[in-house]
């Protein structure tokens, strides 16, 4: 096989990836619609409407009651662990579900990505283009906006997170 064929085919494969990982990254858009945490967190308020007691749940996981409430506290206070809430959430007879949840479609973000790092490239050309006393109009910057947006996701991967000095995050 010819090396182009290779790398085309790395390419494709490449892209096929990232778009199964755009495709899980999305998916979790459904759970946007999930309940909000309890006041109390989640331990208590479902030992509590199983009509457990802290010293049962305690025997369950061969602790103290002392160190439930802790965990409970520490629940509430989003400094308990993924493991001791998945140890308690067994003995409660429930799943834990974890997630990242995008607060947008993969796509729709790096397109805006993509078009904050061409506006910040434009405006830095533009400085220079002032100096030597030249100026865009605003179709010409529109037009160069999108051509670098394209380059940008055209390259993709690192390129579009690697931060600048100087470059503020929106």
């Amino acid at each position: 096989m010819p090396i182009s064929n290779t790398k085309k085919s790395s390419n494709t494969v490449r892209s096929m990836i990232k778009e199964q990982y755009k495709d899980i990254a999305n998916s979790a858009s459904a759970l946007k619609k999930l309940p909000t945490t309890p006041t109390e967190g989640w331990i208590r308020s479902i030992r509590k409407a199983l009509d457990m007691s802290g010293a049962q749940l305690a025997s369950k996981l061969n602790l103290s009651r002392n160190r439930i409430s802790v965990l409970e506290r520490r629940e509430v206070d989003g400094d308990i662990t993924i493991k001791q809430l998945t140890e308690i959430a067994h003995q409660l007879g429930c799943d834990l579900t974890y997630a990242l949840v995008p607060k947008k479609d993969i796509n729709q973000a790096l397109e805006e990505r993509a078009e904050q790092l061409a506006k910040m490239r434009l405006a830095t050309n533009s400085q220079n283009m002032l100096l030597e006393s030249q100026s865009l109009t605003p179709q010409k910057k529109a037009f160069l906006i999108e051509e670098l947006k394209k380059e940008f996701l055209q390259a993709g991967g690192r390129a579009l997170w690697k931060t600048n000095k100087g470059e503020t995050e929106a």
